[in-house]
């Protein structure tokens, strides 16, 4: 058995890393405490928590990847579901370490983050409500950031959790197949809006150019991603990687809405954006 490294990086689903580096980015600068430092070590903890769930993910559906997904790399023998379930076991402890080190006060967020991630991986299959989970375990990302700071979790950070909770929710439940009927198909395309709805209601005279091209993008690519979809009942899978790099525009339309950020700033959530892309072409996403 070879276990090379494009086996790690497909079972951590590792294309997809730079939209958690935009949720903790988002998160600390919403709370007003943005450091490098904590900036990096927060993306550090994170990735590893994120691709502790992808493993722990890998080695709950070994069953169902034999049948429907031979090539994921479990079923390929690319490694020992063992050898996973150890990686996914170390790799939470070792994020579980950084955030406590970082900030103790952190442990109640970070615990909440791990029991989501597990709930979800041991739970996902055949049950409705999975997708309402894995919202759960994208929005638990901001609060746990913050709290790395020690800062007090601001209103505005309630609300970007709210959109990225209700906007993964939907992505999810297209991912799965849903939206077979005309209603549902609308409800899960007015889920993946909804964050242009709720920071539209946030609007003020204040930086009015940066909201307006925050507002545009987000809507422009959601709008991009979902028309195949939505029009042509045409399977959803091409649209999904295309969705979850979407995440980084929904942390900035945040961010032009919620922050004075600069342009530099603005243009890091385009570059972790592009970045998923880029490495969803070498990396499955999905």
């Amino acid at each position: 058995m070879k276990t090379t490294i494009h086996t790690h990086l497909s079972l951590a689903r590792a294309s997809n890393l730079p939209t958690t580096w935009s949720n903790v980015l988002c998160a600390l600068l919403l709370v007003g405490g943005l450091s490098w430092t904590g900036f990096f070590s927060g993306i550090l903890a994170i990735s590893l928590f994120y691709i502790a769930g992808m493993y722990l993910n890998d080695w709950r559906d070994v069953n169902y990847d034999q049948e429907h997904r031979p090539e994921r790399p479990i079923p390929a023998k690319a490694i020992s579901s063992k050898a996973v379930l150890l990686c996914a076991v170390i790799y939470f402890a070792v994020a579980l370490g950084i955030s406590v080190a970082m900030q103790p006060a952190s442990l109640l967020w970070t615990a909440g983050l791990i029991l989501c991630i597990t709930a979800y991986d041991l739970h996902h299959k055949n049950n409705s409500m999975s997708p309402w989970i894995m919202g759960a375990c994208r929005a638990l990302i901001y609060p746990w950031a913050a709290s790395l700071t020690g800062q007090d979790l601001s209103v505005e950070l309630w609300f970007a959790c709210a959109a990225a909770y209700i906007y993964t929710t939907g992505l999810t439940y297209i991912a799965r197949g849903a939206g077979k009927t005309a209603p549902v198909k609308l409800l899960l395309v007015l889920c993946l809006f909804l964050p242009a709805v709720l920071w539209g209601s946030q609007l003020s005279e204040q930086m009015l150019l940066f909201k307006f091209i925050g507002m545009a993008v987000f809507l422009a690519w959601t709008a991009y991603c979902i028309n195949p979809w939505f029009r042509k009942s045409s399977d959803a899978g091409p649209s999904i990687g295309k969705l979850i790099a979407g995440l980084c525009f929904v942390d900035f339309l945040a961010i032009s809405f919620a922050t004075s950020a600069n342009a530099g700033i603005l243009l890091l959530f385009a570059l972790l954006f592009m970045v998923t892309l880029k490495f969803q072409k070498i990396i499955s996403g999905t």
